[in-house]
């Protein structure tokens, strides 16, 4: 992706993700290890290869970690060429002429019986509809149908991407690594004083007790 300005805004990995990762890799392998010891290593195959499964990805997410941390790796940027967003499996920079927001937000995403909550920098497009974004995750993707239809039955449009003339154009989860949002605030000020630094939208959309009861309402055909 070449180099940044002498300037420019620029955040490399830490050791914090990979230390939070190993601990999540720790008590896995001792939920697996009780697991199996309480039913005397005969549990049924299936269930064995899923606890192998998932021990793989841990330790697969902690090595990849543990590389950016070593090589101090930039991970996010900002300087004259835009937003560069460098953790993923591929670099994506986007210009400032695409960029009418850049925004924090937070993501969140169910598992089984928890919820993980992710701190995220991302930047917004100018846009009436959210387009596939497959270098980004969920919240840079359209709604699922039924999930749009419910909110646009509960009286919220405004809860959809595009409403306000703005879709999520490009982001990361900061894990791992962290934006000061005074540091962030002033290299966007310094290269693109036009473009606002903002709190986004969360994901997934969320609908409040009235929108809820105004959607059961908009069900029961009362």
């Amino acid at each position: 992706m070449g180099g940044f300005d002498p300037d420019a805004y620029v955040v490399r990995a830490g050791w914090r993700g990979l230390s939070v990762m190993l601990l999540a890799l720790l008590g896995w392998t001792g939920l697996s290890v009780v697991i199996l010891h309480a039913h005397h290593l005969t549990y049924a195959v299936p269930k064995v290869a899923i606890l192998g499964l998932f021990e793989v990805v841990f330790l697969a997410e902690a090595g990849r970690r543990a590389w950016l941390a070593a090589r101090r790796k930039v991970v996010f940027a900002v300087d004259a060429h835009g937003v560069l967003f460098d953790d993923g499996p591929a670099a994506q920079r986007v210009p400032w002429s695409v960029i009418c927001a850049v925004e924090l937000f937070t993501e969140r995403t169910q598992g089984g019986r928890g919820q993980a909550v992710y701190r995220c920098v991302g930047v917004r497009s100018v846009g009436s509809r959210q387009v596939p974004r497959p270098d980004s995750g969920p919240a840079a993707q359209p709604l699922p149908r039924r999930g749009a239809e419910a909110i646009l039955k509960a009286g919220r449009p405004d809860l959809i991407p595009g409403y306000d003339g703005t879709i999520r154009y490009a982001y990361r989860r900061m894990s791992g690594w962290r934006v000061s949002r005074t540091g962030l605030a002033h290299a966007v000020q310094r290269y693109a004083p036009l473009i606002p630094l903002i709190d986004g939208p969360g994901y997934p959309p969320a609908l409040t007790w009235s929108d809820a009861r105004a959607l059961k309402r908009h069900g029961t055909g009362a």
